[in-house]
């Protein structure tokens, strides 16, 4: 089955023969996880000798930069912020199309533990730095480029495509073509009834392989697509497991079951909380994961074992007030995990 590495390959025409779609926004939104110079430079032009060691972005970086549909593509106003003490991971980079449009992509979360934080709360903020980041970027940017322009990303970049999207002042958002959020999570409630997002919503496409996790954590009130995957579970959520026909993602009717029940777990338990006590328990949890003394989930993941004495330490040190709202948040969430498998297995 094929991928956007083979729509690269495939389909050379020009944005004149054949117009944007889904698949392009994809791919502009994957681009923004690679470091791109300060300054206008043709896609054609980067030098992607040190872009990566894996092997599979290579190839898609190769195949990008090679395509007579994105070689002519200019990237501007590349900027990258993460800063650890307000819990920030920010980055975004613009793309101007040969047909006088523009793409505004957002990068996704990356494998920092303040990339994670931040997203974590979401579950209980709004806006977070990186939402406020995103708004600011698409203000200035669009302000100085009077072109119509698309918003993307893919995971959190998507969330943040729709934030800064719904925010924008009436006289930038008219120009919005479509904005795009590729597995992307939602937002806590109260977002999606304010009149900003109602404003811009049917502008909104949201794509979800079927058993989204990533995408669909929190709430979202977008007419998603639901579209195949050649992974399963959380291993869907990397693009390059999305699967195409022609340029088309390959839509299907509904989500699996297992991700309909894992949502709804989710956010029964998210709902039997209230704010403060989701911070209390991120706000724990993640002093948790710092007392390792790592940077990254990857390296935790990998030294495990070596440092869960320094986690358990960790824990026995937390004060009785965060103890309690951690022991209540676990009995939360194993109630709302016990309460929707009764109904997955009943149908009561």
């Amino acid at each position: 089955m094929k991928n956007f590495l083979d729509y690269l390959q495939d389909n050379n025409k020009t944005f004149k023969e054949s117009s944007f779609n889904s698949i392009d926004s994809l791919i502009l939104a994957y681009l923004s996880y690679f470091h791109f110079p300060n300054t206008l430079t043709r896609l054609k032009d980067l030098d992607i000798s040190k872009t990566t060691k894996v092997e599979k972005n290579r190839e898609f970086i190769k195949r990008v930069v090679t395509s007579n549909r994105y070689k002519d593509i200019e990237s501007c106003f590349y900027v990258e912020d993460t800063n650890d003490l307000i819990e920030k991971q920010f980055s975004a980079v613009t793309f101007l199309l040969p047909n006088n449009t523009m793409y505004i992509s957002f990068r996704g979360t990356d494998s920092t533990l303040t990339g994670w934080k931040e997203d974590f709360n979401m579950a209980f903020m709004l806006p977070v730095p990186a939402q406020k980041e995103a708004l600011n970027y698409v203000e200035k940017v669009t302000k100085l480029i009077p072109r119509k322009f698309y918003i993307g990303g893919h995971s959190k970049g998507g969330n943040l495509a729709v934030y800064a999207g719904c925010n924008l002042s009436n006289n930038l958002s008219t120009r919005i073509i479509k904005i795009y959020s590729h597995d992307g999570p939602g937002f806590i409630k109260e977002f999606l009834t304010t009149s900003n997002y109602q404003n811009i919503k049917d502008k909104i496409e949201k794509i979800v392989p079927s058993s989204s996790i990533i995408g669909m954590l929190l709430y979202t009130n977008e007419n998603y697509k639901i579209i195949e995957s050649s992974a399963r579970g959380i291993l869907e959520h990397d693009p390059f497991s999305w699967l195409i026909n022609e340029n088309n993602f390959i839509i299907l009717k509904k989500l699996s079951d297992g991700t309909v029940f894992t949502n709804k777990v989710i956010n029964d338990f998210l709902s039997s909380l209230s704010k403060k006590e989701r911070e209390i328990f991120i706000d724990s949890l993640f002093t948790v994961l710092k007392s390792t003394n790592l940077t990254t989930l990857d390296e935790i993941s990998k030294n495990f074992i070596v440092k869960l004495p320094n986690i358990l330490i960790a824990i026995y040190k937390l004060d009785d007030v965060n103890k309690k709202y951690i022991i209540k948040t676990i009995k939360a969430l194993i109630k709302s995990c016990l309460t929707n498998l009764s109904l997955l297995i009943h149908g009561d």
